[in-house]
C-alpha cells in the first residue's frame, strides 16, 4: 500500500527557501550612492591649470567691447597672436604686421610700453584686427586672467581680447 505525502508541507518548504534566498540578497538591493565627476567608471580627470600668463604663446580669439566678444576675423585668425617673456619682451602678430615692446605684469595689471612694429599696409578684417590690438596694447594698463587655457585682457574703456594657449605642438 503506499502511503501519500500532503502536497502542502513541501510547498510551504519550497516557499520558505525562496523567500531566505531572496533576503539573503536583500543588502545588496539597498540603494548605493550616484558618483558624479565620472567617465566609463573612471574618475574624471581635474580641470587643467590655468596656463602661466608668460612664456605661452597667446592666439587671439575673440576682441571685446562691453562684455560682447566677436571672434576675429578669417584674414587675422592664426596671425593674431603673441608671447610675455619671463624678462618683460613681448612679441607677435597684431593680425598682418608683427611687433615688439617690453611689458610689465603687476598683480592683475599687464601694461605694454610704446609698440616696435612692421608697417605693412592691412586692410580689411586683418587691418581692423590689428587697430584694435595696437589701440589695446597701447592704451594703458590692462586688466589679465588666465582660466585654463583662456586668456582674457581688459582695457579701462571696456574693449579687450580673449585670446587661447598655444598648444605644445605649436
Amino acid at each position: 500500500m503506499r502511503t501519500q505525502r500532503p502536497a502542502l508541507p513541501a510547498a510551504l518548504a519550497a516557499v520558505l527557501a525562496l523567500v531566505g534566498v531572496c533576503a539573503c540578497g536583500a543588502q545588496d538591493a539597498a540603494p548605493r550612492p550616484v558618483h558624479t565627476g565620472t567617465v566609463d567608471g573612471k574618475s574624471s580627470p581635474e580641470p587643467p591649470a590655468d596656463a602661466p600668463l608668460t612664456a605661452t604663446g597667446w592666439t587671439v580669439t575673440a576682441l571685446t567691447r562691453g562684455g560682447a566678444a566677436s571672434p576675429v576675423s578669417a584674414e587675422a585668425a592664426g596671425k593674431a597672436r603673441f608671447t610675455l617673456a619671463p624678462d618683460g619682451a613681448a612679441s607677435g602678430g597684431l593680425g598682418c604686421n608683427r611687433f615688439t615692446a617690453k611689458a610689465t605684469v603687476e598683480g592683475a595689471s599687464l601694461t605694454f610700453g610704446p609698440i616696435a612694429s612692421t608697417r605693412m599696409a592691412c586692410a580689411g578684417g586683418a587691418g581692423e584686427v590689428e587697430r584694435a590690438l595696437t589701440a589695446l596694447f597701447g592704451g594703458g594698463p590692462l586688466g589679465w586672467q588666465v582660466h585654463g587655457r583662456t586668456l582674457t585682457l581688459t582695457g579701462a574703456d571696456g574693449s579687450g581680447l580673449i585670446a587661447e594657449a598655444a598648444s605644445a605642438a605649436e
